[in-house]
């Protein structure tokens, strides 16, 4: 990790869960992190237990469905950072009711606007300031789409039950999609910014996963949040000849 100290990283859904656990590792690794989220008071909260680290810690009150708002998040960033080395794409939503309830539009249009939607914005104004620090100090830069387990397969549900899926697995696969159609952009630009797509099975205190109250899902073994971080630590390590584009990580038993 030494070659990200000082270099300036941007994580959504920065608030709690696998965001904060994100932003804790990237600020104690040196890094000057600006995390993004609609809950400012809970990354003020994260920033003051991280006194006397090596790095630093921004919190920006962004909604990333917003494009208004996220151009001007990465124009503080530019000014105030100098630009963005790290982007971590972590922002997500759950829908909790099925897709054929007539009832749950706004659900439907929330968690399309966030999971993909916000994605897209986001990584837009990244790609520009990673260009930028590329020509001007030749670094290269790094995107992580926190993507899902079900964003590869569709799980099936048991005989009976109300199905766990929703909208999410969609929005998911989504992202699958999103990360090799910006690597293929990305060798198209001519620049060597890299992507890739962390897939976490079931995470302990995770956005709403799924249907918690379900029997199949209380008996499941969970990753923690930093499990992700983690990962994510191991995957933006490698050399600049190197790529993961694709990492799937799971607890041991879990049987999804």
């Amino acid at each position: 990790m030494e070659k990200w100290e000082g270099k300036v990283a941007v994580v959504t859904g920065a608030s709690v869960g696998i965001g904060a656990a994100l932003c804790r590792a990237l600020v104690e690794a040196g890094m000057i992190v600006c995390g993004m989220s609609k809950r400012k008071d809970k990354m003020e909260a994260i920033r003051r237990t991280l006194f006397g680290v090596k790095g630093n810690f921004n919190c920006i009150e962004c909604d990333i469905r917003d494009e208004n708002q996220v151009a001007a998040a990465f124009k503080w960033i530019e000014e105030v950072c100098g630009g963005v080395d790290l982007l971590i794409n972590n922002a997500g939503v759950i829908t909790k009711g099925l897709l054929l309830d007539a009832k749950n539009t706004t659900e439907l249009y929330r968690t399309m606007e966030t999971n993909i939607i916000g994605l897209c914005l986001i990584t837009r104004e990244a790609v520009k300031l990673m260009k930028k620090r590329d020509e001007e100090k030749g670094t290269i830069g790094h995107i992580v789409n926190i993507n899902s387990i079900f964003g590869h397969k569709i799980h099936a549900c048991v005989p009976g039950t109300k199905p766990l899926n929703g909208m999410y697995p969609a929005s998911k696969f989504a992202v699958t999609a999103i990360t090799e159609c910006v690597r293929q952009e990305l060798l198209y630009l001519g620049t060597k910014i890299k992507i890739t797509s962390i897939s976490p099975g079931l995470v302990e205190g995770d956005i709403g996963t799924l249907n918690t109250s379900h029997d199949m899902i209380k008996l499941m073994p969970k990753l923690k949040p930093q499990d992700v971080a983690d990962a994510v630590l191991y995957a933006i390590s490698t050399p600049e000849n190197v790529l993961i584009h694709e990492l799937i990580i799971k607890p041991v038993g879990e049987f999804l």
